[in-house]
């Protein structure tokens, strides 16, 4: 796909733990703490200086800080980490996404001085935030956004827009515009159906018009079923990958140092998904990884088997081998 002296851009899950319990986060099941297959870490500075040399990282253009189950707010290593980054090579961009909810005081000052960017995730106000972002305290992210703003900091208040706060976009504008966000992010990637269960598993609220609201009988199942290629693919026909890491000649770490393309395509492959989407797709290709650990083996030998997910993108059907998350990710 790409040579190592070519990637420019890195994503990278500087840790896999997080304090919120968003409902349809893949790192617990509809709230409910449930872990289906993931190592819980947070990456040290040791470790992000033995993965990431400083040759490779004045080579970067940017790096993105968010990941696939986590959180930075959950890192003491976090702050110095990013400091790593940006002695190496001020010159990078660094964006950083969190839910805010999270850290000390200290942090939020130190890293507005990094001049990293912030995306702070925040689905709703007061009343709202916390049917998502469920466990993040909105007294405590308005404290640590004020922090980081009246330290300097550029903040981006991205928001994802649900039936239960589509009515407040225009308030959250006005309001991101009074605090001195720089600007306000709306998503809308459909995410949006499905019950909310507390750590107990019972039942808070409803999201949508989900299928069901029995914890139990929706847990029996995700834990017992087992999903085939053909109950997933539906009515999908191939067509055309264009790859986005490809074109920003791009690279996923993880937490624990797994290297892949793509965050997509690193939902932890071997061992996650059980009676869900990602259990058919990570099939299709967990056993092309390779010695793709950097804290083992350097970037440059870690990548070498992203070329066997590239041959994929001309296999005409996904019972022959086409994967599905090229597919629906970058599928024309």
């Amino acid at each position: 796909m790409y040579n190592i002296d070519e990637i420019r851009h890195l994503h990278l899950e500087i840790s896999s733990i997080c304090n919120a319990a968003c409902p349809l986060c893949p790192r617990n099941f509809y709230g409910y703490p449930y872990n289906d297959g993931y190592v819980e870490h947070n990456m040290t500075l040791d470790e992000a200086k033995k993965i990431f040399s400083e040759t490779f990282l004045k080579q970067l253009v940017k790096i993105d800080v968010n990941g696939n189950f986590g959180d930075i707010v959950m890192n003491k290593h976090g702050l110095s980490i990013i400091k790593y980054f940006k002695k190496t090579n001020p010159n990078l961009k660094i964006t950083v996404d969190s839910n805010g909810g999270g850290a000390t005081k200290t942090f939020w000052q130190e890293l507005a001085k990094t001049g990293c960017e912030v995306r702070f995730s925040i689905d709703g106000l007061a009343d709202t935030n916390h049917l998502y972002r469920q466990n993040v305290s909105w007294d405590t992210l308005m404290k640590n956004v004020n922090i980081f703003i009246a330290a300097g900091g550029q903040a981006i208040w991205k928001v994802v827009k649900f039936d239960h706060n589509k009515h407040q976009i225009d308030e959250i504008k006005q309001l991101a515009k009074q605090m001195g966000f720089a600007s306000v992010q709306v998503d809308d990637h459909g995410r949006d159906t499905g019950p909310v269960f507390d750590k107990k598993g019972e039942l808070v609220h409803v999201m949508g018009q989900a299928e069901s609201t029995d914890f139990k009988f929706l847990f029996n199942r995700r834990k017992t079923v087992k999903l085939l290629l053909e109950d997933v693919i539906d009515d999908r026909k191939p067509t055309e990958i264009s790859c986005y890491v490809k074109k920003q000649k791009s690279v996923y770490v993880s937490s624990t140092g797994e290297v892949y393309p793509c965050c997509k395509l690193g939902f932890s492959p071997k061992t996650y998904g059980h009676g869900a989407y990602h259990a058919v797709a990570n099939a299709q290709f967990k056993d092309f990884i390779h010695e793709n650990n950097a804290l083992e083996y350097d970037l440059e030998h870690c990548i070498n088997w992203f070329n066997k997910i590239e041959k994929t993108w001309d296999i005409p059907t996904f019972e022959e081998g086409r994967l599905l998350i090229c597919h629906d990710v970058c599928g024309q």
